[in-house]
């Protein structure tokens, strides 16, 4: 019973190292990008941000989940 849980342990040990290792990585990966996008002039550091055209996102509209009645509906029911 003991080693069922040990072999439990130390697996869930090397997924949690695997893990931090991947982050670890994405980290590298992630600050070489920002630093040759710098030395290139793609983006900018202005009042301490990021800035760039790379950096935006465009996000889609937002539509409304309530239905709208016309107003004079609303004044015929009242």
């Amino acid at each position: 019973m003991s080693s069922q849980l040990k072999i439990i342990d130390l697996h869930i040990a090397s997924t949690d190292r695997l893990l931090l290792e991947m982050g670890k990585l994405l980290r590298i990966v992630a600050g070489c990008e920002i630093k040759n996008k710098l030395a290139t002039g793609e983006i900018k550091i202005v009042d301490g941000r990021y800035v760039g055209e790379s950096l935006k996102v465009t996000r889609p509209l937002k539509k409304s989940c309530r239905s709208k009645k016309p107003q004079n509906e609303l004044s015929q029911s009242g």
